[in-house]
């Protein structure tokens, strides 16, 4: 991603993510709250993906700083958020599993 967007993923985000990917890939057996906040996450991350590939495309498109600066704020916000909640999660699933 250039630079002009100001924007650099989280290398924190992206690990916990991973362990999440890898987590769902198992048998898992949630009762209903768990299974909705793990919906929820990954209703978030999807969303995330694509506020970060519009990023991209308005970078590409050479849109306005104003512009840029606006989704940057809202992904670092989302950012924070994920990071907030993902270590609790992933914590539960793991509590699942043992």
């Amino acid at each position: 991603m250039s630079r002009r967007a100001g924007y650099e993923e989280s290398w924190d985000l992206t690990y916990l993510v991973e362990q999440l990917r890898e987590l769902i890939g198992r048998d898992l057996h949630l009762d209903e709250a768990l299974s909705e906040e793990l919906e929820d996450t990954l209703t978030r991350l999807v969303l995330r993906n694509q506020r970060l590939r519009s990023l991209q495309r308005m970078v590409d498109a050479e849109r306005s700083q104003e512009d840029l600066e606006t989704l940057r704020h809202a992904l670092e916000l989302m950012d924070r958020q994920l990071l907030a909640c993902l270590p609790g999660l992933l914590e539960r699933l793991r509590a699942v599993l043992d």
